[in-house]
């Protein structure tokens, strides 16, 4: 079982660098393709409409061919894509095939975190917090590789450093034995899955519903937030600052290393204060941080709102989904579907806007926008506590 967490962790490594790359090399990319940053948040918005498409489709997938080689072929269509951006081929191509390389994406990271919490027992929680942590490790390493390629001119290189790496991920997982676990691995036998009588269909409880709602939303603004910021780091520090391409590319490890800090320390953390407060801490630390650095007017400041806003967003995701799922016993699985569904949805659709905005309008715009989604979250966060308050009152009244 050590070697199925060890490749989970992979995997999630690998999704790291898959939903940073772009970004990190976004800079001379749009330079050697002479297109716009619209142009930029179109490609960014492609892979994660990919990327929803793979979270919808990946059970449909996994009933089909079975949980390995499900993963095999979300690698493959990963490594695919990372292999046809580093050709530098036509704008158009690359239009088509970073969908290809989200659909990857969404299905391994659909599919792994299911296989972990099938697979292990008492210790499903620590791999998944393991795996988190990875994909942190990820998202901080790629822009600083990129930043290596940039500095030398080879900037498309990048993808080829992803993509080498991926596919030996991808045999790896195709040829390694994992014991106990192979055959939770393999396509189940219809005879098999005949046999079971289909469990009674549960509903959302009406007054679970409006938390399942809000909380929709709320991840909505979040990924996309999570989405945006980071990526569009360089673009807004070339027009706040006169730093140099490869020390913009660096902004992104600055902010993917304090989220990767803030993930191993929330363990300790939330044992100590909750779950309710430390998602209040992060996400009015979140506002304060995104409205510091679009007051900054150095890039010292700018770099330690960077961190601060990486640091004290690290829980968000996590503490939300706990939060949102109390709502909804035995229906985990629908419910997480839902809200990386429309988390997917966000991280399409918030960078394409924030690519017109910078095409179209001053800086501040877009920096003010940013501003303004972290506001929403603070709401909504407000109104999830409140109609959380009003079920369990609600409870209390009908049971006594």
């Amino acid at each position: 079982m050590k070697k199925l967490a060890w490749i989970a962790c992979l995997i999630y490594l690998l999704n790291g660098f898959g939903h940073i790359i772009i970004g990190s090399v976004l800079e001379p990319m749009v330079h050697a393709y002479q297109v716009d940053y619209s142009a930029g948040g179109q490609l960014i918005m492609n892979q994660f409409l990919g990327f929803l498409v793979g979270v919808l489709i990946a059970p449909v997938i996994v009933n089909s061919l079975g949980r390995r080689m499900t993963i095999f072929v979300a690698l493959f269509c990963f490594a695919l894509s990372q292999f046809v951006l580093s050709f530098l081929p036509d704008w158009n191509v690359l239009l088509i095939t970073t969908p290809i390389g989200g659909a990857g994406l969404g299905i391994a990271e659909t599919v792994v975190a299911a296989l972990i919490i099938g697979s292990f027992k008492e210790k499903k929680a620590a791999v998944l917090v393991l795996a988190e942590v990875f994909f942190g490790v990820g998202a901080l390493v790629i822009p600083t590789v990129s930043a290596i390629f940039i500095m030398n001119g080879i900037w498309n290189l990048s993808f080829t450093f992803v993509a080498v790496i991926i596919t030996v991920t991808m045999f790896l997982w195709l040829f390694l034995s994992f014991g106990d676990a192979d055959s939770f691995l393999k396509k189940q036998p219809r005879a098999a899955l005949q046999d079971i009588k289909s469990p009674e269909r549960k509903r959302y409880p009406r007054k679970g519903i409006p938390v399942i709602a809000i909380g929709a939303l709320f991840f909505f603004f979040y990924v996309g937030t999570e989405m945006t910021f980071p990526n569009y780091l360089p673009t807004i520090l070339r027009k706040t600052t006169d730093l140099g391409e490869s020390a913009l590319a660096i902004s992104i490890t600055v902010f993917w290393g304090a989220m990767t800090i803030g993930r191993l320390s929330m363990a300790v953390i939330i044992d100590k204060i909750g779950y309710r407060s430390l998602l209040i801490i992060c996400c009015i630390g979140q506002f304060g941080s995104i409205s510091g650095f679009a007051l900054s007017t150095s890039a010292t400041m700018s770099f330690i709102s960077i961190f601060f806003a990486g640091l004290l967003m690290g829980g968000i995701f996590s503490i939300g989904l706990l939060l949102v799922n109390e709502e909804a016993q035995g229906l985990e699985e629908n419910t997480t579907s839902i809200l990386v569904a429309l988390g997917g949805l966000g991280g399409a659709f918030l960078p394409k806007v924030a690519g017109v905005f910078i095409d179209r309008f001053p800086i501040a715009v877009t920096l003010w926008g940013l501003v303004v989604c972290s506001l929403v979250l603070l709401i909504l966060m407000n109104m999830i506590f409140y109609f959380k308050k009003r079920a369990k009152n609600h409870s209390l009244v009908h049971s006594s």
